[in-house]
């Protein structure tokens, strides 16, 4: 993996992101107050103090012109006009608002707020109380009584504009963080899939290249731990297969000899010995024929899909379960529902994986008892279920059923099975990229088995069946 020439370091970022967020801030503010500004000068609005400076600057005039004309008062301000007895001649106040100024006039009233404000302009035939706010306001009268305060409408907007500024700054920048963090993440992906074949793709920020070079050097050695341990285990395979195929010959040719002694004349105790050497020599040979499926389940299978047809493979999988069970007279019912005229499938590798699970159910049911095969298409699969009248499962055989070597009833198991079958026969369902299901039936109690498979099997890779 080669590092980008122009990738940054974190710090770099993050002092982006800050600058960022500071440049936001300003932008921030800086906006609405340049609006506030032209509103100003359009005339949208007044300075805070421009209704205490209309006041003031009408105050002489306002003192002085006979008779009292209120066209002089501002006209954002309220007036009352009373007599030297405080008696309302004029005004445009409310009660409340009247009583105020009056009260105000007399010394007796002191407004709650700064911003409240009151101007007694005396007058020789009375007092003119006016009534102001300090602050902007809309120059437009509706405005006032719909819109929010200026003042506080400006701080809510800078407030509403850091926040969103913020907001947009942190998501771009965390989706840049992420869009950098991309190779790290598909990286260790890839390793969590056991796929050790792809190539890095380099980040944009220094330190996470730093990562992504250690994840490429632990890639490339672990690749080659694997495949050293692969080669291992296939040579090993190999000499097990091997071995087990070697040792066949001098087995065969004991047990062959051994069959020619119990044919000759033999006294009884001789008869016993040979038969001891046929007993042991039969547990031998399937003893290896486990250890030569084991090997080859290791090594994977090589699929042969082709077009079968359907009836004539369900009923070689009825002549074949027959032929199991008639050591223990059990009845075999075969049930066949909605079959199609052919399927896609290893009818070889199914036969047999199928048929591990039948004779399972054979050894796990009484005799007299009874077994039941059916066969149906659902769909776009095809679905197998054996059902034994047996036991059934325990949680642990259900738990572990197609784990390799395991045995639930040992009992039952120690001289005839190895723990293989069920795992034999979920790597081969595999291969055909179906499923297999162990349960308990509710109508017999004993075990149900259920395969699935598509009707139409996909090939299978040479990948697949390593990773199987």
């Amino acid at each position: 993996m080669a590092i980008r020439k122009r990738s940054s370091s974190l710090k770099i970022v993050f002092l982006e992101y800050l600058f960022a967020i500071a440049l936001m801030l300003v932008l921030a503010l800086v906006i609405p107050y340049s609006l506030f500004s032209i509103g100003m000068s359009t005339g949208l609005y007044t300075y805070a103090n421009s209704s205490e400076v209309q006041a003031k600057n009408m105050e002489p005039k306002i003192a002085t012109t006979k008779p009292f004309d209120s066209k002089l008062i501002p006209a954002s301000c309220t007036y009352v006009y009373v007599s030297v007895n405080y008696i309302v001649l004029q005004s445009n106040m409310d009660k409340s608002e009247m009583e105020n100024a009056i009260s105000y006039a007399e010394g007796k009233y002191s407004p709650a707020t700064p911003d409240d404000c009151y101007l007694s302009i005396k007058r020789e035939d009375g007092i003119c109380i006016l009534h102001y706010y300090i602050g902007s306001r809309y120059t437009v009268g509706w405005m006032n009584s719909t819109l929010p305060n200026i003042n506080k409408l400006l701080v809510v907007v800078c407030i509403a504009n850091c926040l969103v500024g913020c907001f947009i700054v942190t998501t771009l920048f965390a989706k840049h963080l992420r869009k950098q963090l991309q190779p790290l993440m598909d990286a260790t992906q890839k390793i969590k899939e056991k796929d050790l074949d792809f190539e890095i793709r380099p980040s944009g920020i220094q330190e996470f290249n730093h990562i992504l070079l250690s994840i490429s050097d632990m890639k490339s050695e672990l690749k080659l731990s694997l495949e050293q341990q692969w080669r291992m285990e296939q040579t090993k395979k190999e000499q097990t297969s091997a071995l087990a195929h070697d040792i066949k010959t001098p087995l065969t040719i004991i047990r062959g000899n051994a069959e020619l002694l119990g044919d000759s004349q033999l006294t009884d105790e001789q008869q016993k010995y040979t038969n001891y050497i046929l007993k042991n020599a039969a547990r031998m040979e399937r003893y290896l024929k486990m250890l030569i499926n084991l090997t080859q389940v290791e090594a994977g299978y090589s699929v042969d899909l082709q077009k079968i047809d359907t009836k004539r493979f369900v009923k070689g999988l009825e002549d074949q379960a027959n032929g199991l069970a008639t050591a223990k007279q059990l009845e075999v019912a075969l049930i066949q529902k909605d079959l199609p005229q052919e399927f896609t499938a290893d009818s070889d590798l199914l036969g047999r994986a199928i048929m591990n699970v039948v004779s399972n159910a054979v050894d796990y049911s009484p005799e007299h008892g009874k077994i039941s095969i059916s066969a149906e298409a659902v769909g776009k699969h095809m679905i197998f279920c054996i059902v034994d009248s047996g036991k059934g499962f325990s949680q642990e055989d259900l738990k572990n059923a197609t784990s390799q070597f395991y045995m639930g009833d040992k009992n039952r198991s120690a001289d005839t099975h190895f723990g293989i079958g069920l795992s034999i026969t979920d790597a081969i369902i595999k291969l055909h990229h179906g499923s297999l299901k162990v349960e308990n039936s509710t109508e017999t109690g004993g075990g149900r088995v259920t395969i699935k498979i598509p009707l139409q099997v996909k090939t299978t890779s040479m990948t697949e069946m390593r990773r199987i």
